[in-house]
Parts: C-alpha cells; structure tokens; sequence
C-alpha cells in the first residue's frame, strides 16, 4: 500500500504505510528502499541516505540502490561519491540505463563534458527511446560547442515526447548558438505554452531576449523564473546581468550575492559581482581590492596544492611561448586593442598560441587566427583539460584578456598553467588572484604609488600605454560641426548603458536644462529605460532620441551627428572615447582615483583638452555647459582631434616593442629565480624578486 501511495502522489501516507510494513518486518531491504525513495522525494535527503545506507547493509549487492544512492549524493552536492555510487552500480550491472545516465549528470555538474557525452551515448544504446538520455545528451553537445549535433539530438528527443517543456527549452538554446533566434524563441516560447510554471524556460527565454539587447523583457522573465523557483541561483544571477545592462548596478549587485549564497561555488556570479562593484558611485578601492581577494580565497586558495613545478626551460634569451586565453577573439573591443600586438610581434622574439574561448567566429576572427603561430577552440574544454593542454604546449608566459569580464577562464590561471602569468586589456582591475603575476597599465591609469595597494598583480606600466588600438577600418571623413547646420547642440551618450548610472542620468539632465533647445542622442541596446529617467528628471521625450546598437559602419556615421559626447561616471568609457575622439568627437568626463574612472582624463589630457576633465558633478555640468556654448572651439577641436590623436595611436609597433620587451624581462626574472631551485613552481613576483620589469612613465 505504500507504494502505491507514494505512485499516486501521496508522500505522507506513503511514509507512514512503508514505516509501518518495517515495524512488522524490521530487515526488509526493498522496503528500507522504498521509505528512502519517498523521503527523497519529500527533499528529506539526509534521511533518505540513512535508509539507502540501511538497505545496502542488509543487501550490498543491489545495483539499483548503489543508482538510488547516488542521486540523493547528488542532491546534497557530494558529487565524487554521487560517482562512486553510480560506478558501483555500473560493476555489479553493467548495462544499467540509469547509472550510466546517472553518471552522465554528475560528470557534466564536474565540468567533464567529454565523459558526460560517453556515460549519456551508452544510456541511449541501451534505452534508444529515451527523450531524457537525448536531451541530456544534447545540452551536453551544446555546451562542448557541437550545436548542429545537440540540434539533431534534441529535435530527435522531441519527437520520442513532443510535450516535453525541458526538451523545447534545450533546444531553444542550442538553437541559439547556432543563431536561430527566431527558431529558438518559438522552441522557448513552445516550453512555456506546455508548462507556464517551468522556472528554467522562463531563465532560457530571458537569456535569449538579454543576447538580443531586449533587457527589460528579459529581466521580467528572469523575475518570473525567481518567483516561481526562489532557490534557482541561475536566475538571480541573470536578473543581476539584466539589471547591470540596464544601469541599476546596486540592485544587479544584491542579486550576484544571493545568487552565490544559493551557490557559493558558481564562481561567473562572483566575477559578475566584482564587475558590477565598479559601477557604483562611491566604491572603496579598498573594499573593492578586498572582494576581489575574497574571490582568489573562494576560488584560487583550494586549487593552490594542485600547482605542479613547472618544467620550462630556464634559457633568459630563447624564443617564448606566449599564450593569450580570451573569449573575445571576434568583433569586439579586445580585438582592436590586441590585434596590433599580433599582427607586429616578432617571430624570433615571441610564438604566439591562441585560446579562444568562444564558439562564436567571425571575420575578426579569422583576420587574428591568420596573424599567430598555433590557435585552439577551447571554449567547449574543462578548465583542468585547458590547464593540461597549456602545460603541454610548454608555454612560457600565459596572457589573461578577461578579468572578470564574460566568458573568463580565471579558474584555469588559478591553477598556474604557465611559469609567468599576466592580465591585461578587458580589465582595468586587480584580478585577485594570487596565481597572476603581471597586469599591463600605464602610469595614467595607474600612477605609482596611488595604485599598489589595490593590486595584487606587479604592476608593469608601459610608456605607449596600457594597450594599442586599431581603429576600424573604412572610418568617414569627420564632418563639420553639426550645431552649425542644425541650429541647436546635440549631446551624446554612446557607452555600454550597463555604464550609465542613475547619477550620470541625473547630472545629463541638469546639462540639458542649462543648454536650451540642445538634444541627446544615446545610442545603445534598450535605451528606452534611460530615456524614462531623463524624462523623470524633466527632460521632455522629444529632445530626446534612443538608437539601438548600430553595425560598425552605421555607428561611426552616428558621430556625425553629436556635437559633444558625455562621459559616464564613475566608470569611463575607453573604446567609445578613442572612437569618438577619431572620429572628431570630444567628450567632458570625471576623473576619480580608481582606475576605471580615470580612463577620460587618461585620453584627453594627451589630446590637449584638460578643460573638458571635471572633477565632480557640478564641475561636469559647468564644463560640459561652457563648452557646448563655444560653438567656433567646437568646430575646432572636431577639426584637429584625428591628426593629434593619429601619433598617439600609431600603428602598434612601439607599444608591440615594449610589451615584447616587458615580457622578455619577466621570463628573465623568472629563469634566475628558477635556476639555483628549479621546479619551485612559484612566481618570482609572488616571491617579491626584483623591481618593475619595465620603466614606469
């Protein structure tokens, strides 16, 4: 009778019937069994391992109680012995379909994506019609980048059950790599038609809406996701992405803290945590510096036993192997900055490998895969079998592009891959992390003695600056001044809006009212919401003008039409300032003392326009006031700002010079240290060996 209760959904009647037969028949392994399964599914699951332990004790040799075991393991996050359960189920029946998928789904929760495929391709020669093994398949297929073949799956996985929500929304986002948006969102849309309550189609939709720039429908279904499941941490960490991409970092930076108080090991939540910080007014650097310490303690600490001694020959004057690891090797900002360093490094200095962490390749991709000795895709890899094949490929110096910008692969320099480690461009921070030697800056963004203390990393400040950069190709002409023409000034905001703040909106506003008859135009995904502050703060719907974001071409046609772009606050621009300065188009910024916000002053003061640097709000205002009421200094400054800004920029050969320089210098300190103890392993910053290895500006 118990278990007929427990089939028809009756829980405590199950329990209380089961317990009952065991009073009668204390020793009654398929009962202790039962009583296990139904307190699992109660989420008793401490007590339920109780009673699993119980019915192997009396019979050990029970395949499907060793399965039964392991997935109550699993719910409590003990996944080594989830596996060890499940594989002593595989000894004793080799061809059970429930351990090998079993198995499948706490290699792929361990990141082994590769063995995950294997256990789920087993379950399906032994049980070909079952849609779960498929779609598990596919979501693993997916994630190790083979979206055609997680399509194959899951559409095959749809027609064994065609009302399954969970297969819909699998296939929605492998439809999505592969750019099927409108596919993906009918596959998505598809699983909430067949359950309205499923948390993980609403968390599935709302991702696909925040890739499309759709942020404000996407945090509605992040919200709906929440409310329905309010322990689901995926959610809460992308209502925190949406709420960022909207400008509302404060609420973005709760969301990131619950979501790792639900799971403290989801390490994209802490990086998208440290992001967010540098949003908001009024950060303490110190503070700031803590949390990104508390990161490399969370995360970088228990991988430090893992560091093996380092097998790289210590010879200060060889060719180096240098590795740079990013997932932004596409049409992205990063490969401006870094394109120049590949196309101009010098072969009998440097051999370049690529990890690109990304399935997503364009022409930008293909334009820097061209310029490099070695490339690998990796973006499908684990982060131990990343570390392995970098040891492999002998790679003397590793480059991190990322920080915690997305798609980072912080935890794979946490376990020291490379001999001498380094951060540079995607993240004008400390990393955090104890394992990373290096970070490139230059002495305006980090002067020194104002920048140590919040820097784990030995700070490297090259003369050519923190990076090169290549403007884009096939720039216009910059035009003639358009207040001229149109007969008012027009302001501009053309940054990341995860950049502009509730306080940048408020300090614009007070410009547009001391300017009369100016106009705004922001360029950017889903501004409409910064339009409904500036209208809260006065500022009628009609001066105003919300551009979605532009293909390239049409982006810099934009500049065209802006007389004087507005920085945001308290994190600068840095690519759209050295765009709209080419293309003639200055900017009023605030300088503060982190490193983030000094990016505008780092510009313009090489530009000759110290004036359009505030050092407050109000300053901000009144600068930004008098110089849109100087029509004829406008007009020069648009003239004259690519011919001073063309010397500065060059074409990448010196800063290439220097970073080769700095690099051979590291390795130099390295091999000295290494010679007398070889194999220590450790970084000679780490051991505070010497002073910067490149001459500070």
């Amino acid at each position: 009778m118990g278990v007929i209760a427990h089939e028809v959904g009756n829980l405590d009647d199950a329990v209380e019937l089961i317990a009952e037969s065991l009073r009668i028949n204390p020793n009654n392994s398929s009962a202790i069994n039962n009583l296990a399964g139904v307190l699992k599914d109660q989420h008793r699951f401490p007590e339920a391992l109780e009673f699993y332990d119980a019915a192997l004790a009396a019979t050990p040799d029970q395949a499907f109680i060793h399965s039964n075991r392991g997935n109550v393991l699993k719910e409590l996050g003990r996944h080594d012995e989830a596996l060890a359960s499940f594989q002593r189920a595989l000894q004793l029946d080799p061809n059970s379909f429930a351990a090998h998928s079993n198995c499948g789904t706490v290699f792929k929760e361990r990141g082994q994506l590769a063995d995950a495929a294997g256990c789920y391709r087993r379950a399906i020669d032994l049980n070909p019609r079952s849609h779960e093994a498929l779609s598990n398949l596919g979501v693993v297929l997916r994630e190790q980048g083979q979206c055609d073949e997680a399509v194959r799956c899951l559409q095959e996985a749809l027609k064994l059950n065609p009302n399954s929500d969970a297969v819909c929304t699998n296939l929605g986002m492998a439809l999505k790599e592969l750019g099927r948006l409108d596919e993906a969102l009918a596959a998505h849309c598809r699983a909430l038609e067949l359950n309205p309550k499923s948390h993980f189609a609403f968390n599935n939709l709302g991702s696909l809406l925040k890739d499309q720039g759709r942020f404000v429908e996407a945090l509605g279904c992040f919200e709906k996701a929440v409310a329905l499941k309010p322990d689901f941490y995926l959610a809460h960490n992308n209502r925190g992405s949406a709420l960022c991409e909207l400008g509302r970092a404060r609420e973005a930076v709760d969301c990131f803290r619950r979501a790792l108080e639900l799971k403290p090991g989801y390490h994209p939540a802490f990086s998208n945590l440290l992001f967010a910080l540098n949003y908001l007014p009024g950060t303490d650097r110190a503070a700031l510096f803590a949390e990104h310490r508390r990161f490399d303690a969370c995360y970088g600490e228990p991988l430090r036993a893992r560091i093996a001694p380092h097998t790289n020959q210590p010879d200060a004057g060889r060719v180096l192997r240098v590795g740079f690891v990013s997932g932004d090797f596409r049409d992205h900002p990063v490969a401006n900055f870094i394109e120049p360093v590949f196309a101009r490094h010098s072969r009998e200095q440097l051999e370049i490998f690529c990890y690109s962490n990304n399935a997503v390749q364009d022409d930008t991709t293909a334009r820097l895969r061209s310029q490099v000795e070695h490339w690998r895709n990796v973006a499908a890899w684990s982060d131990d079998e990343l570390a392995d094949a970098i040891r492999h490929d002998s790679i003397d110096i590793l480059i991190d592009l990322s920080g915690h910008t997305a798609r980072n692969r912080l935890l794979v320099f946490a376990r020291k891959p490379a001999p001498v480690q380094v951060s540079m461009i995607g993240y004008m921070q400390t990393t955090g992390l104890s394992a990373m030697d290096y970070r490139i800056t230059d002495e305006g963004l980090d002067p020194a003695g104002a920048s140590e203390a919040f820097n784990v990393e030995q700070l490297v400040r090259l003369p050519a600056g923190a990076a090169a950069f290549r403007p884009p190709a096939d720039c216009p002409p910059v035009n003639e001044l358009p207040a001229r023409t149109n007969g008012f000034v027009t302001f501009g905001s053309f940054n990341n809006l995860a950049k502009v703040t509730p306080e940048a909106l408020a300090t614009w506003s007070e410009i547009l009212k001391a300017v009369p008859n100016s106009r705004f135009l922001i360029v950017g995904r889903d501004g409409n919401a910064a339009a409904a502050t500036l209208a809260e703060h006065g500022i009628a719907s009609e001066r105003v003008e919300i551009i979605s974001r532009q293909p390239m071409k049409e982006y810099l046609a934009l500049h065209h039409r802006v007389d004087l772009l507005l920085d945001t606050f308290p994190y600068n621009g840095g690519t759209t300032g050295l765009i709209a300065a080419w293309m003639g188009v200055p900017f009023v910024t605030i300088a503060s003392d982190s490193t983030t916000g000094r990016a505008g002053a780092n510009l313009l003061r090489p530009l000759g326009l110290p004036g359009l640097i505030a050092s407050s709000p109000a300053d901000y205002v009144h600068r930004a006031v008098v110089a849109a009421g100087d029509l004829e200094r406008l007009a020069q400054w648009r003239a004259g700002l690519r011919a001073k800004l063309a010397p500065l920029l060059g074409d990448g050969e010196a800063y290439t010079h220097q970073l080769q320089h700095a690099f051979r210098e590291m390795w130099a300190k390295w091999c000295e240290a290494a010679a007398p103890a070889r194999g220590a392993g450790a970084s000679p910053a780490a051991r505070g060996a010497g002073a910067s290895p490149a001459r500070t500006s």
